[in-house]
Parts: structure tokens; C-alpha cells; sequence
């Protein structure tokens, strides 16, 4: 049942909120706005003086003091001229926990009324990475093609580029608190990248291949804010159709070696497309179309692992993914 409190909210920024902390406060708001509660969101930490009730949101200056996506919410309350007021502070060990912790005070609210919130609640995520995986691929072969060979084309995947429905989709993720999201496809590089050594290895129109850069762009800038980590999958050895065509051998073979031809297409394909996509992971398997463990070792260390390094270094990048 769903019960309306009287009172209204204010949530409060900081000062140099940064992007999931913003995300944190919109998230915050619309899940009490739909219970019914007047809701208003200040910046740099000012306050609604209106406000019957406040939230303060706000990033631990002390990154040992809770887990990674961690966070504490403290509530006291206090009687003034105007009524009972509550203050319910949020402390994230990073911008993602105070999105959980949002999420966690909704619940609460909901359940129990911001006047009767606990004293005090902590929690964190035990599992590293949470998420979804979302097959771009069909139930089916493409004509002319094996499987795992599908392009990323508005014919085939006409979802893929609705851009209101990654947002809902990326929000309850976020309800759920998942902090990743997997794209499963055998070869996504002719789709997403253009190589000048190359050129004939694209698998869509120079159209197509332009939606492609703005729907990634914009899924992983909000997939960033909702502290998602959008993770491309892809399988080895694959080349493109028309990349297989032009050199006259197979899109895939199991048994074949690990030739310099497929090493220099396969390494340059990665590195451009950490270039391209920065925020994106990449999600390898190796093992289900390669022949023996002995050339997955060789084929991960002496190519995947470099164009990854080296594409990060092309960006003046010196982290190392996770």
C-alpha cells in the first residue's frame, strides 16, 4: 500500500557533485515524487528554507572508511517552530554508493515514512560486478553467415538504437543495483571501427556506422552516470565477412592457426576500438572457437593484451582495466 507523508524534501548537492552524485539527487527525487512527496533538489549545498525535511548527499573524503559502492545513511531528527523536521545524511564511498544509498532510503521511505527512518544503515555489494547481458545476436543464421556473425544494423537490431528504452533499461539496473552491463556478439569491430590498413573490413554503410558512434556514446555516457560499465563481448578467432571474402578464407575456423594476417587485423581492430570507445570494456572468450588452450594463451598475450595496452597508451591513459 502506498501511503502519502505530509512534508517536503530538499536534496541537497555539494559542491562539485560530480556526475553520479547528480544522477544520485534525480534518482532520489523521482522515486519519492512518485509516492506522492513534494520534492526539491539545491545545488553547492545550499538549502530549500521551505523544505520541511532534508537530504544530504555527499562522497566520503576517507575511501577506507566503507567498501567500494558502500554507503551510511544517518537520520536524526529534531522538533522546530514549523514541526518535526528530519535531516538524513548520505555518505558514498564513491558516486555509485550514494546512488544505492538513494535507492536504499527510497525503499525506506516508502516502507516506513522519512519520520521513522533507523537511526543509522550501512551496507555495500559483496559481488564485484553485477549486471545484465544482452545478446546482440538472433535465434537464427544469417544468410551467408555462421554463428555469432550479426552486424549492428537498425534492420537487425532496431532496439538497439532506441535510445528512451536503454534509459529505462539502464534505470532498472540501477533499482537493482547492477553495475554492468554485457553486449554479447561474435565480431562487433567491423561495426564499430574503421581501419586504415583495412578499409574493406566494415560490415555496414557509412550511415549505419555513424548511428553505431552515437548510440555508444550516448549508452555509455549514461551508463556512466547510473555508475554502469558497459562491457563488449566477442569471440576469437572471428574476422568479418567482408574482410574474409577480400583475403579468400573463412569468417572463422577453429583449427587454423594464429596467422600474422589474423594477428594484425584482430590487434589493430582492438586498439582502434579502445581508442574510439575509452569507457567501454571488453569481454574476451577465447576457449569455444579456438582449437587448443595452447593458442588461447598465445593469442591473449601476444595480441589481445597489447592492443589493449596500447590503445589505452595512444589515449595517455596509465591505468590498466580492473
Amino acid at each position: 500500500m502506498l501511503v502519502a507523508y505530509a512534508g517536503s524534501v530538499n536534496i541537497v548537492l555539494p559542491k562539485k557533485a560530480t556526475n553520479r552524485v547528480e544522477y544520485a539527487a534525480e534518482y532520489l527525487q523521482k522515486k519519492l515524487s512518485q509516492q506522492g512527496i513534494t520534492v526539491s533538489v539545491t545545488k553547492n549545498g545550499k538549502t530549500d528554507k521551505k523544505a520541511q525535511h532534508y537530504v544530504y548527499l555527499s562522497v566520503s573524503k576517507n575511501s577506507s572508511a566503507l567498501k567500494k559502492e558502500g554507503f551510511e545513511i544517518t537520520t536524526a531528527a529534531k522538533t522546530t517552530k514549523q514541526g518535526s523536521s528530519t535531516k538524513v545524511t548520505i555518505v558514498g564511498n564513491d558516486g555509485t554508493g550514494c546512488i544505492y544509498a538513494c535507492n536504499e532510503l527510497a525503499e525506506q521511505i516508502k516502507k516506513k515514512g522519512i519520520q521513522n527512518l533507523p537511526a543509522s544503515i550501512k551496507d555495500a555489494p559483496e559481488m564485484v560486478l553485477r549486471g545484465g547481458c544482452i545478446g546482440v545476436q538472433k535465434p537464427y543464421l544469417l544468410p551467408g553467415r555462421m554463428v555469432y556473425e550479426y552486424p549492428y544494423t537498425p534492420e537487425l537490431f532496431p532496439w538497439f538504437y532506441d535510445k528512451q528504452q536503454w534509459i529505462e533499461y539502464l534505470d532498472m539496473l540501477v533499482d537493482n543495483r547492477m553495475n554492468s552491463v554485457y553486449l554479447w556478439n561474435g565480431h562487433p569491430f567491423a561495426s564499430l571501427v574503421k581501419l586504415p590498413d583495412y578499409p574493406y573490413a566494415v560490415e555496414v554503410d557509412d550511415a549505419t556506422f555513424e548511428k553505431n558512434k552515437e548510440i555508444f556514446a550516448f549508452l555509455t555516457k549514461e551508463a556512466d552516470r547510473r555508475g554502469i560499465f558497459v562491457i563488449q563481448m566477442f569471440y576469437n578467432i572471428l574476422v568479418s565477412k567482408p574482410f574474409a571474402e577480400h583475403h579468400k578464407i573463412r569468417t572463422q575456423d577453429r583449427n587454423r592457426p594464429i596467422t600474422p594476417l589474423l594477428h594484425d587485423y584482430t590487434y589493430k581492430s582492438v586498439r582502434a576500438f579502445i581508442e574510439n570507445y575509452p569507457n567501454v570494456g571488453l569481454l574476451v572468450c577465447l576457449g569455444e572457437a579456438m582449437a587448443t588452450y595452447e593458442d588461447d594463451v598465445k593469442w591473449m598475450t601476444q595480441t589481445i593484451i597489447p592492443a589493449v595496452k596500447d590503445g589505452l597508451k595512444t589515449l595517455g591513459r596509465t591505468d590498466e582495466p580492473p
